[in-house]
């Protein structure tokens, strides 16, 4: 018996090694089905133990005592080899359900395999799970974050930093801001669009709102195009002429309207076509749809994704936020 437990105690110590690979939720459910295992072979034991006992007692009584044990040694020694065979078969129970709880679940492999996988000739930019609309609000709520202008340095920093790296996650690497009339780059590149980011997040202070006031949404199975208004108070950016990072000196706070017409590829935004909403149609609640698509701001957009989608504008949706009630 004492063996038994010595040997017991010895390969549950060479098992442990084994259990440090495993997840916590595997070692519990492993410590688990190892309980019970034990509990029913401890409740067989005992009932097969107060068998022997009792009939190795009558037999002592019948032969005059000695007798007894010698049977009842007997007997354990013939139900040596069954219990060999349970140990056995408990290891390999265990051994089954380690394999398995280290084997990854069969749709954890199959994602694996599709993330490693390229996709398919005619697949890829143009098959994302997102579209403009989806990108244009996550970076608008990334820009709205508030960050005070009046705390020190080290503090701030840190904060405008997490807050670009948001605000970023849903730009392309190749991401262009173009003026729509010139077509000329306002901001050439990423490494110049992150230096003009940093300082407006950094100079505007918590005051800092951009405002989507009217949208059109041009929906296809290719490239995606979101025109918006927008609105952008308490705006800070670098001096006309000077780097966009602001080191050379800021304008003073102000309110910009304008005409933003974003392009999404891929799942990324990549291009941006802005002009001045000279008009403050996007601010005018009663500037209906109609109105809008009448005015030269608008056409000339509409006559940009002509050009961009080869002549089709595609199905076209409207959304004006001055109609949205609020509560207050």
């Amino acid at each position: 018996m004492g063996r038994h437990r010595s040997r017991s105690r010895s390969r549950r110590k060479s098992e442990s090694g084994d259990d440090e690979d495993l997840s916590a939720e595997a070692r519990l459910a492993l410590l688990e089905v190892e309980n019970e295992t034990l509990k029913a072979e401890n409740r067989e034991l005992r009932k097969k133990l107060m068998q022997v006992l009792r009939k190795g007692g009558a037999a002592g009584e019948r032969s005059g005592g000695g007798g007894g044990d010698k049977g009842s040694s007997e007997r354990n020694r013939g139900r040596e080899p069954e219990r060999k065979e349970r140990r056995e078969d408990r290891e390999e129970r265990k051994e089954e359900s380690r394999k398995k709880a280290r084997s990854p679940s069969p749709v954890r492999q199959e994602s694996r395999k599709k993330a490693r996988s390229p996709s398919p000739p005619g697949q890829g930019e143009n098959d994302s799970d997102t579209n403009a609309v989806l990108l244009c609000n996550a970076q608008m709520e990334a820009y709205n974050e508030p960050i005070p202008n009046n705390i020190p340095p080290e503090k701030r920093l840190p904060l405008v930093a997490k807050k670009l790296e948001r605000f970023m996650a849903n730009f392309d690497e190749k991401v262009q801001i173009l003026d729509l009339k010139s077509g000329g780059a306002i901001i050439k590149d990423q490494k110049t669009f992150i230096k003009r980011y940093t300082c407006v997040f950094r100079e505007s202070g918590a005051k800092l709102t951009g405002s989507c006031l009217k949208r059109f949404y041009f929906d296809s199975k290719g490239p995606t195009y979101c025109l918006d208004y927008e609105m952008h108070e308490s705006l800070v950016t670098a001096m006309p002429g000077t780097p966009p990072d602001g080191k050379l000196g800021v304008r003073d706070p102000r309110t910009e309207y304008l005409m933003v017409l974003y392009e999404e590829k891929g799942g990324k935004l990549t291009r941006l076509w802005l002009r001045q909403d000279t008009e403050k149609l996007g601010a005018d609640p009663t500037a209906t749809e109609a109105i809008l698509e009448k005015s030269e701001g608008y056409q000339a957009m509409e006559a940009k994704i002509k050009e961009l989608k080869g002549g089709k504008l595609g199905e076209r949706i409207f959304h004006n936020y001055h109609d949205i009630p609020t509560v207050g």
